[in-house]
């Protein structure tokens, strides 16, 4: 019994020292997995702000190939309008003339006409000068 009293009064302390490790280890470990939960969360942020990152980088690379591609087409829609210019005057002389001529057109089919119908028989001079007659008239 004397030995187990003295190797009681040995072992106590070491079992207090023990259970104050052990007190002291599970805050410890509570502490160690608080942090390890705070590192998971700014892993997953840092994660998701890459990913943000990347697709705003592809984002931006997009828009500029857009632009260029832009910038592309309004080179060849000036460069088009230019040559189409010119175009735009020969068109609307052209018009011009067919316009003329539309409005002539009646009175052209009159003189046509008098000439079959009236100018066969009469010599080539005398028809000049009655086509040139019936043209002052219509005028």
């Amino acid at each position: 019994m004397e030995i187990y009293d003295r190797v009681a009064k040995v072992v106590a302390p070491k079992k207090i020292k023990l259970k104050a490790a052990e007190a002291d280890l599970s805050n410890l470990m509570d502490t160690l997995n608080k942090k390890r939960a705070e590192l998971a969360a700014v892993e997953k942020k840092l994660e998701d702000m890459t990913n943000t990152l990347q697709a705003m980088k592809d984002k931006k690379e997009q828009l500029e190939y857009n632009v260029d591609l832009c910038g592309k087409k309004l080179i060849r829609a000036e460069k088009l309008i230019g040559g189409l210019g010119g175009e735009k005057t020969r068109w609307t002389d052209a018009a011009k003339e067919l316009q003329k001529i539309y409005d002539n057109l009646i009175g052209d089919i009159l003189i046509s006409a008098g000439v079959i119908a009236y100018l066969g028989p009469f010599t080539s001079s005398f028809r000049d000068d009655i086509t040139t007659a019936w043209v002052k008239l219509c005028l």
